[in-house]
């Protein structure tokens, strides 16, 4: 399990994909990635760090029924890499 059910992950949230060999597929461009944090905050704060272009861009991504939509992949790990 992910959380404890209060919050979103966001900060942890790739090293947890990662972790389930799954990828985020067209993560829109110029969107701060999950675990990022702006060099000018001094206390980060996760999701609350995107600006809300960042969020337009990224609710878009999420809403998009499109190809180019934002979307998790399942990709079963290769011995050696």
């Amino acid at each position: 399990m992910w959380g404890s059910g209060k919050l979103f992950p966001w900060k942890q949230m790739l090293p947890h994909l990662a972790s389930s060999t799954l990828v985020l597929v067209n993560w829109p461009e110029g969107v701060m990635f999950p675990g990022k944090e702006r060099s000018s905050r001094t206390m980060p704060k996760g999701i609350s760090d995107l600006t809300c272009a960042e969020c337009s861009k990224l609710l878009a991504a999420l809403s998009d029924t499109g190809k180019n939509r934002l979307h998790i992949r399942s990709v079963p790990c290769h011995k050696g890499v």
